[in-house]
């Protein structure tokens, strides 16, 4: 009988601590969605008060030298349509007042795969003027001319022992790596080859 009477004080205890334990996880839960709920409501605020004053702007390329994003409406951290790389230069299509009085561009930003949602707003802070300064740490694009020789290997060890083609069509790509007089290009279809550096051509400075 008393081994029954602590059973059941144990079994008690176990489901005292597992409701309050539920009771915690569900007031959590609860909390979460009314937080969310908010951010929501605020974003739809923002989208109902929002004023693009569009004006004219000079620089026709710009340069992200961080890592970035680019989003459908010029609001902070709205739909994010696509990161962007960081050493990228993206092309500018607009310009415009957005939030806060914050000066923001619309951009089409360079795209290996399919060409969905590759163009939205990024803050102008969050560029740079492409310069011959900063031009040759540029990543992608860069551009390479039909007739210049490449090696389609994956590790740059393999290069001493394979054969060089000719590409046959102009190629724009991203430069994912270096070493020594070569860079490792990453181009659209996922093409990937290296190529000497010297046979790289960067966007035009303006």
């Amino acid at each position: 009988m008393r081994k029954l009477l602590v059973l059941i004080f144990i079994l008690i205890n176990i489901f005292l601590i597992t409701g309050c334990s539920n009771q915690a996880n569900f007031n959590s839960k609860i909390q979460s969605l009314e937080n969310e709920n908010t951010e929501l409501r605020s974003k739809i605020d923002q989208v109902n008060s929002l004023s693009i004053a569009y004006q004219s702007y000079e620089d026709k390329q710009r340069f992200v030298p961080k890592a970035s994003q680019i989003t459908a409406l010029p609001i902070q951290d709205f739909k994010i349509l696509r990161p962007i790389e960081a050493n990228t230069v993206i092309q500018v299509l607009d310009a415009a007042q957005g939030q806060g009085q914050q000066l923001w561009l619309y951009v089409a930003v360079p795209v290996h795969d399919t060409p969905v949602n590759f163009k939205g707003w990024i803050p102008e802070s969050e560029t740079v003027k492409l310069t011959e300064d900063n031009v040759k740490l540029v990543q992608g694009d860069v551009f390479l001319k039909e007739g210049t020789p490449i090696y389609e290997v994956e590790q740059f060890k393999e290069i001493k022992s394979a054969a060089s083609t000719n590409l046959t069509h102009d190629v724009r790509g991203r430069i994912e790596k270096r070493q020594e007089t070569f860079a490792y290009l990453d181009s659209p279809g996922g093409w990937s080859f290296w190529v000497e550096e010297k046979y790289l051509i960067f966007p035009k400075v303006d």
